[in-house]
């Protein structure tokens, strides 16, 4: 795998981290304006946040085992 597709798959997980995080905080924030209140979010706007950060887990996730499986030793039938 050449150097810059590996910079840029750092790059790209770093962003879905980042999404994720934000979602995450998303959440959390309505949850506090409400003083904690459940019953008072909208469902279909937490059915999409949640969607949203599970999303981004699953994209790092497989971005990270990507790299994994192309790894500083590994060789493809390419030979690079």
């Amino acid at each position: 795998m050449s150097p810059l597709r590996i910079m840029l798959l750092k790059v790209l997980r770093g962003g879905a981290l980042a999404a994720a995080v934000f979602a995450a905080l998303v959440l959390v924030i309505e949850l506090w304006k409400r003083g904690g209140d459940v019953a008072g979010l909208n469902p279909g706007f937490m059915i999409m946040l949640g969607l949203m950060l599970v999303g981004a887990l699953w994209l790092a996730r497989s971005i990270s085992r990507e790299l994994a499986a192309h790894g500083p030793g590994h060789r493809s039938e390419h030979g690079s």
